[in-house]
């Protein structure tokens, strides 16, 4: 491993694993013909009464907050006090960035940032949410950007975040390549998709890079004067959450191997339309794109105990 590979590794924040307990792996690395896209499905456990864990979920996002909105070089800073006051302040500060509105959608792109993080190991660049000054503000920009350093090529590799929970996963997924289209396909330009997510990366690097050799050579790829800047690649990571029927509505009326075997049976069709939606968008099937499609009992029940937790 380069010691590039090693400065990034550092940048992600260790996972308790906790992930796991809330979802089940379907099938994971599954390729869409056609694309260079790799599905990802996972779906809810049931707790020992057969209950749809939507709630535990909501609140497990929820309280990796710190870990998602405050840049990791604060974060640090308050490990190494003897004091847990630091940590709670930073919690404080977290929680009052988040938007009140029912509609918003932080509570996905949190989950997001969990799935990319723990599944795939790649470490989040920019906090975004640590740039708003108030919860009434929200960037229109990508929902996340996580980076890797590929040693072969000598590529720095940005992944560019979408989130999306729509009750209809042909919504979602639309919703989710429409957006998530210019991050990839813009050349760059003054008034490119990425432009302004790339200045602000720049702008913010030392809050989440603590290391001064590795934000120095970062910079040069984000440079366009710099010849690294040809060596900065494009990718796309992307969450759909949406409704799923077969989720059991009583206690103790369906096991998990039931309910996993019934959620599998509808994965072909999800890979399906998930070509479709990438199909539509000239040469958007060339780039590599990480999909997690998870089904809920209902996005909107997610949604709301999320929006509760976090106002509390």
């Amino acid at each position: 491993m380069s010691w590039i590979e090693d400065a990034i590794d550092r940048l992600l924040i260790p996972s308790d694993g906790g992930l796991s307990s809330r979802l089940e792996m379907i099938k994971c690395d599954f390729k869409v013909d056609e694309t260079e896209a790799i599905c990802h499905c996972y779906c809810l456990k049931l707790d020992g009464q057969a209950n749809p864990r939507t709630k535990d979920l909501a609140e497990y996002v929820a309280d990796r907050i710190v870990d998602y909105a405050i840049p990791k070089a604060e974060i640090d800073e308050a490990k190494s006090s003897a004091s847990t006051a630091k940590i709670i302040k930073l919690k404080r500060k977290a929680t009052q960035l988040f938007a009140p509105m029912a509609n918003t959608g932080e509570g996905g792109e949190m989950l997001l940032y969990i799935l990319v993080q723990d599944t795939l190991k790649l470490p989040q660049l920019i906090s975004k949410m640590s740039l708003k000054t108030s919860g009434n503000l929200y960037y229109n920009g990508v929902d996340g950007i996580h980076v890797k350093y590929d040693e072969p090529t000598k590529s720095l590799v940005l992944y560019w975040g979408e989130s999306k929970m729509y009750a209809d996963i042909n919504g979602g997924l639309k919703s989710c390549f429409d957006s998530l289209k210019g991050f990839l396909l813009d050349a760059q330009s003054y008034n490119s998709t990425q432009e302004r997510d790339l200045q602000l990366i720049t702008a913010n690097i030392a809050n989440n890079v603590t290391d001064p050799q590795l934000e120095d050579l970062l910079v040069k790829y984000f440079d366009k004067d710099n010849d690294l800047s040809n060596n900065l690649k494009y990718k796309g990571v992307c969450f759909i959450g949406f409704d799923d029927k077969n989720y059991p509505t009583t206690p103790l009326s369906k096991t998990m191997d039931v309910l996993k075997a019934e959620i599998e049976s509808q994965l072909l069709g999800w890979v399906e339309k998930t070509k479709t939606q990438i199909s539509g968008h000239t040469h958007l099937n060339k780039y590599e794109i990480h999909v997690f499609l998870i089904p809920f009992p209902s996005v909107e029940d997610f949604r709301k105990h999320f929006l509760e937790v976090i106002n509390k």
